[in-house]
């Protein structure tokens, strides 16, 4: 490969790296990314934290350093939690240059006909996706032997259902979808409609979660309209495939509509209120989607950041707990930088006596589809995680991510503490007074 300024517009390789090269420069070598890096505390290897990263990427930049198969190993060790940018005096944006790196590398060699079929040709089609789901679960009955997880399908079709079958013996049915349609979604005298975003977690693998969603937010006085949404294609961005996450934004935003019909779209999924909050920018140069984009982003917020703007008092009822919180990390400050507000929403709670996590914010090791593929790393990183969950003797352990609840759930079961995993919503749903 040579430099990515020799016509770019014949090399597609060349033309990724050239959008980051002058990042790819800025790296200092200080190494302040290693102590921050979850990772690298796992490991120990160089290439795993951002400094090794940086100077391979800026090898290939500059035309020194092919975009070799065994290059990938480097850049797929990457939880894309932004620790290291955090931690960095120029601000290397070294999650960006993983990204370019992994859109590169399809450019280069080809994305796995697995990874095309489900970004390309399920996700698109929510249908089609529910089928897989039933039929990976089915799969998953005892008398098949739990072919399904055997067979590594469950991975395949999400890394979510590969935990949480190590949770459960059943398939956790009815969806969050169908369980919607028998709730109740209008108080009697709403204040204000608001769109409910619900996520592919909570759908398939934790559905109560969302009826616990609901419960609170029709106590606030809104009427919760359950969006026709799919997959908000954040799975694809973070395999490098930006244009499967640019045609799934967009599908989305032909199923929504217009958003100005809704005071503000929700949802208690970390990572979909982010990425749905970048829609506006992914599809900034898109004449005929940008406007709708913008539009949806705007009004789009995570549950806890909802509820606390909202400033509208619940009738919490009395739960006597200590309880302890993590930071997912598209809510840290790395991302939205929604970390006051499940604080504030958990500390309103009569009896709750809130205890700060030990590195509340350093990534549990879920991230998406991480956790399947370096189950041995993501298993280290959820230990440190549940010395730390024990260390503040908490009854309940807080968060706001489908990913990191099932990751704790496993983590905390896996040390055998006396711990519930439990998201924002379910805490105040079990605190909540009695009401129509």
């Amino acid at each position: 490969m040579g430099h990515p300024g020799e016509d770019c517009a014949r090399d597609p390789v060349a033309a990724i790296f050239s959008d980051w090269e002058d990042e790819a420069t800025k790296c200092s070598r200080c190494g302040f990314c290693q102590p921050t890096c979850p990772i690298y505390r796992a490991t120990g290897r160089e290439a795993h934290v951002a400094r090794g990263k940086n100077v391979l990427f800026r090898k290939m930049v500059e035309g020194s350093q092919a975009v070799e198969a065994d290059l990938r190993e480097a850049y797929d060790n990457c939880l894309l939690c932004r620790a290291c940018t955090a931690n960095c005096f120029p601000a290397v944006r070294t999650d960006a240059l993983v990204l370019a790196f992994r859109e590169a590398y399809a450019a280069r060699w080809g994305r796995p006909f697995v990874q095309r079929l489900i970004f390309r040709t399920l996700l698109p089609r929510p249908t089609l996706v529910a089928m897989a789901f039933n039929a990976a679960w089915s799969l998953q009955l005892p008398k098949l032997g739990g072919l399904a997880q055997r067979s590594g399908l469950l991975g395949m079709l999400n890394p979510k259902l590969e935990m949480a079958a190590k949770l459960t013996a059943r398939p956790p049915l009815p969806t969050l979808r169908r369980r919607l349609r028998e709730l109740p979604l209008r108080p009697k005298t709403p204040r204000l409609r608001v769109g409910y975003w619900i996520s592919c977690g909570y759908n398939y693998m934790l559905p109560e979660v969302g009826v616990d969603t609901v419960r609170v937010l029709r106590a606030l006085g809104a009427e919760v309209v359950p969006l026709d949404n799919h997959c908000c294609g954040l799975p694809a961005h973070a395999y490098g495939d930006r244009e499967a996450a640019r045609a799934l934004a967009r599908r989305n935003l032909e199923r929504l509509g217009d958003v100005g019909r809704l005071d503000a779209v929700v949802s208690e999924c970390g990572s979909c209120s982010d990425h749905l909050k970048e829609y506006g920018a992914l599809l900034a140069d898109d004449a005929e989607y940008a406007d709708l984009a913008a539009r949806l982003s705007s009004r789009t917020r995570a549950f806890s950041e909802f509820v606390v703007e909202l400033d509208t008092p619940l009738r919490l009822g009395q739960l006597d707990a200590t309880v302890t919180y993590h930071d997912p990390c598209h809510m840290t400050a790395r991302y939205q930088g929604v970390t006051r507000q499940p604080r504030e929403l958990i500390a309103r709670i009569p009896g709750v006596e809130l205890k700060e996590l030990t590195e509340a914010d350093s990534c549990c090791g879920a991230a998406g589809s991480y956790s399947l593929l370096h189950p041995e790393v993501a298993a280290r990183i959820r230990a440190r995680k549940a010395d730390f969950i024990a260390e503040s003797e908490a009854a309940y352990v807080v968060t706001e991510c489908p990913s990191c609840l099932m990751q704790l759930a496993l983590g905390v079961r896996e040390r055998g503490l006396p711990v519930q995993a439990v998201s924002t919503s379910h805490l105040l749903a079990l605190a909540l007074a009695p009401g129509p």
